[in-house]
């Protein structure tokens, strides 16, 4: 028990730097809530650098009061003067896991392919939460929050057809000093925009190309920047080869083709400029769509998506809305020069040895450094 009405359940996840529990909260009478409480690791208890983010996590989430955002509830030390954060639980799936469930089926099954206008749905829902967070204001004006690592295991998909944006752990809020050396890349390598890969700062823009990757993916239902180690990843980053999703797969509207390959246009110029610009382009197409996208079929597909991967039955299904990063595991040091001598092809040259199968990990989120080298 923490703080006298926190009982923990069993854990939901962990990473190098924190635990994830699903939890329950206890009140007067019967009075109990699932949450989901994430916790400091206790060798991270004395590091002041992750103490700071992981207050600055709580600060900017409780601040971000929104229906596709996954709400803080709590911030507080326990007993032993450890730090923990509460908040609400989706019980479901990460896009992570629905979309590696279709890819579980046969080969062959006309289930096999996630269905597009619940992937549109998903992008629709996400997009309105980053929205929020992008055009968040304080009482002396505009503070825009930046996810900086949008991601499939950080859009959490319910059992009752919610859609939630977690894990703001690596955002950054316009209204601090910037807590990230210069040079510096935070998030998954794999999402990352390609400006970013050159020292530009990230905006909303960035978590737009971020969100088009996770859209790709999950329709084409393999990885989409893929290497054989971080800097390989890089590479691809910056050399954007998008394949087109019409060659992955037959049955995509040509205009929501369209809509996922201007979210990853190399030139953040030439993307849509906000989130709820996109939200709007994808909503026109479903609006033409004869399949429901709404809540009631994305729940039951999850449902569904649950007992493909045997998560129905087990106490701990559910979703944890911290999936925690482990930050130390791609911090290496890579310069931009690196990157530039790894490049032999063309930009636009199309790879031949791209995996076609789905990614079996998205690997962890990072605090990349990326120096100059003279």
């Amino acid at each position: 028990m923490i703080a006298g009405k926190y009982e923990l359940v069993v854990p939901a996840g962990e990473g190098g730097m924190a635990v994830v529990w699903k939890a329950v909260a206890r009140g007067a009478g019967a009075f109990a809530r699932p949450v989901a409480i994430k916790r400091i690791q206790a060798a991270r208890h004395a590091d002041p650098s992750f103490i700071k983010m992981f207050e600055e996590e709580a600060r900017v989430g409780s601040q971000l009061q929104h229906p596709n955002i996954i709400q803080i509830l709590d911030f507080g030390r326990d007993e032993d003067g450890g730090y923990y954060l509460v908040m609400e639980w989706c019980e479901g799936l990460d896009m992570f896991q629905w979309v590696r469930s279709f890819t579980a089926a046969k080969t062959g099954d006309p289930n096999s392919r996630t269905p597009w206008p619940l992937v549109a749905a998903v992008g629709i829902e996400t997009l309105r939460g980053l929205g929020a967070a992008h055009e968040r204001e304080l009482d002396d004006g505009p503070a825009p929050v930046i996810h900086r690592d949008v991601s499939p295991s950080n859009i959490l998909l319910g059992t009752n057809g919610t859609v939630k944006l977690t894990d703001f752990g690596l955002a950054r809020a316009m209204d601090r000093a910037s807590m990230t050396r210069p040079n510096v890349i935070k998030g998954k390598l794999a999402y990352c925009a390609p400006e970013l890969i050159t020292g530009a700062k990230a905006g909303p823009r960035t978590d737009v190309f971020s969100l088009g990757v996770v859209l790709w993916e999950a329709l084409a239902q393999r990885r989409l920047f893929t290497g054989k180690n971080d800097l390989e990843v890089l590479v691809a980053v910056r050399k954007g080869v998008v394949p087109s999703l019409s060659l992955e797969r037959d049955d995509l509207p040509a205009a929501l083709v369209e809509v996922i390959h201007e979210s990853l246009a190399a030139n953040p110029d030439h993307r849509f400029q906000n989130a709820k610009e996109m939200a709007r382009a994808i909503a026109a197409i479903l609006r033409s769509s004869t399949e429901a996208a709404d809540a009631e079929p994305l729940g039951a597909s999850v449902r569904a998506a649950r007992v493909r991967l045997g998560k129905d039955t087990s106490s701990s299904a559910g979703t944890s809305p911290a999936h925690d990063p482990d930050l130390d595991a791609l911090s290496v040091n890579l310069s931009v020069s690196d990157v530039e001598m790894m490049d032999p092809s063309p930009a636009g040259a199309e790879p031949n040895d791209r995996p076609k199968g789905l990614w079996t990990t998205e690997g962890p989120s990072a605090a990349l450094p990326l120096t100059r080298k003279k």
